[in-house]
């Protein structure tokens, strides 16, 4: 299977992440940025992010934090998918892809936004006290001048 990783010189994720696939004996093609600008550009294209390290595993793009976070898990994916080969996507089913993405990044969305009014609600039932205020005073009336 090959595998192809982007990475910066002076990433220490990226150095982790090269020295666990070399102890898993899994094989990569290192690609440096700053050598391979034109690439790279090509990479932050597609993805949206110029993040290091980007692994190119079966034409699938994975970044960190969105697809693996630590290089263990890394390690983990790419061994479960060199056992279970993914099969190239279809232009149709690369559109079916991005609707899907896109639902569930609405469906996020909406879930966001309830849990902020959730909040919000208890922000203001703390900032609020439920205290009623104390009736106002009847004015004395004031006897009229004696003439």
């Amino acid at each position: 299977m090959k595998i192809k990783i982007y990475t910066n010189p002076t990433c220490h994720y990226c150095n982790k992440i090269k020295t666990d696939l070399t102890t898993a004996e899994i094989e990569y093609e290192e690609i440096i940025t700053s050598e391979n600008i034109g690439e790279w550009n090509e990479i932050i294209r597609v993805t949206g992010i110029g993040m290091t390290p980007t692994i190119i595993c079966q034409e699938e793009t994975w970044l960190p934090n969105r697809d693996f976070r630590t290089s263990e898990e890394l390690v983990a994916r790419i061994k479960h998918f060199e056992e279970h080969k993914m099969r190239h996507l279809s232009l149709e089913e690369r559109v079916d892809q991005v609707n899907n993405a896109v639902k569930n990044i609405t469906l996020l969305l909406n879930q966001t936004n309830q849990t902020l009014q959730s909040l919000q609600q208890k922000v203001d039932s703390v900032s609020t006290p439920n205290v009623t205020p104390p009736p106002h005073p009847r004015p004395t009336p004031v006897p009229a001048p004696q003439q």
